[in-house]
């Protein structure tokens, strides 16, 4: 599957105890009726439901965290929404590493000066051999 879909991890969880309640019902109902092996076949389900609460629970589902281009101090950088931007020149990453500080050189800002600000780290590519 090439497209990523997010989920709320509390709302998986709330919908998989609702469907384990639900089970735990029937398996009541099985036991009182003396059904065996659809009571077994409950209890396996039941199971399946508590082993992906407990994965979910712990983040073993979470999204992958944004993937980094070969950046370090001093690289140059396009972005690859904004390329009347001009060169960028990456200053650091931000403490969850996902948006990075480019300073703009071709732009400027209110009062003619340059733009320094930070952007999204899956937006920018590096680029090699450009002069700034």
């Amino acid at each position: 599957m090439t497209d990523k879909h997010y989920v709320d991890a509390v709302k998986l969880i709330g919908h998989m105890n609702a469907q384990k309640k639900q089970l735990r019902e029937e398996l009541n109902f099985a036991k009182r009726e003396g059904e065996t092996a659809w009571a077994d076949d409950l209890r396996s389900k039941m199971e399946i439901y508590s082993d992906l609460i407990e994965k979910v629970g712990v983040g073993k589902f979470d999204p992958d965290p944004p993937q980094q281009p070969d950046i370090k101090l001093w690289s140059k950088v396009k972005h690859k929404h904004h390329p009347s931007w001009g060169i960028g020149i990456f200053q650091e990453f931000s403490k969850k590493k996902d948006k990075a500080l480019i300073l703009w050189p071709d732009r400027k800002g209110m009062f003619g000066d340059r733009v320094i600000g930070y952007c999204q780290v899956e937006k920018l590519h590096k680029v090699e051999g450009e002069e700034v």
